[in-house]
């Protein structure tokens, strides 16, 4: 673990068996109502987007004739617990929303540990999940919404290899650069919550992906459909205390 400034980086924090877990909630469960995802905002809420995708349906009344398969390649983000507004840049309590997972809440309360208050737990209350195809990026941006900054983001990386860019406290400060691996977990709390992030680059080709351990553990029958989306896609999980 590397740490500094209330930035921490967990190399190889989820075993092999965990990002397969992961990757196939967030494909699977994440996406489906009453969780918010970017295509509510042009269609009604759509259910077992994944499941679709794999029958190669045609998703008529909910989404105008649109494959299902262009849909899920469209999907950028799917938020969990208390759901946030976009178009207000707030969390939405009224919102109809299930708490996050028991599993989900139980490993953010574990990798939080370290950067938390002393004397203190974590309650997950919110979780953002983006999902990254080739092309895709995330720009420069403060984490802001959350009433107490001393608690951290427990961001989850799975797929495919990124670049992640940590700066200061201006657009200005030179950014440091790492690489995220799939099962690497990297939190952010107190000062580092003050500094500048994001994501200029998925590395989506086969040279540099690095995802061959993924490979091998979604090799069966079953999980060949989770292998295909994630070979050319990157999901990041972060996780919120919200007050």
């Amino acid at each position: 673990m590397i740490s500094s400034s209330g930035f921490y980086f967990i190399l190889a924090a989820l075993s092999i068996e965990e990002q397969g877990k992961w990757i196939e909630e967030s494909l699977m469960s994440f996406p489906q109502p009453p969780n918010r995802t970017n295509h509510n905002v042009v269609y009604e809420p759509i259910q077992n987007l994944f499941r679709a995708t794999n029958d190669k349906q045609i998703l008529v009344e909910e989404a105008n004739d649109i494959e299902a398969s262009v849909l899920l390649r469209k999907l950028r983000w799917s938020t969990l617990g208390l759901q946030f507004d976009w178009s207000k840049r707030g969390y939405n309590v009224s919102l109809p929303h299930n708490k996050i997972s028991n599993a989900l809440s139980q490993l953010a309360k574990e990798m939080a540990a370290p950067a938390m208050p002393v004397g203190e737990d974590f309650q997950p209350e919110a979780a953002i999940v983006n999902y990254f195809g080739p092309g895709d990026m995330l720009g420069g941006h403060l984490d802001d919404m959350e009433v107490d900054w001393s608690k951290p983001i427990i961001s989850m990386s799975l797929g495919c290899k990124a670049i992640f860019l940590i700066g200061g406290k201006s657009r200005n400060d030179e950014p440091l650069a790492i690489f995220l691996r799939s099962g690497d977990i990297v939190l952010m709390s107190s000062e580092a919550r003050e500094r500048f992030h994001g994501v200029p680059r998925i590395f989506t080709d086969a040279e540099h992906a690095e995802i061959g351990s993924l490979e091998k553990q979604l090799s069966d029958e079953d999980d060949i459909c989770y292998l295909e989306y994630v070979k050319t896609s990157r999901i990041n999980i972060n996780i919120r205390q919200v007050f």
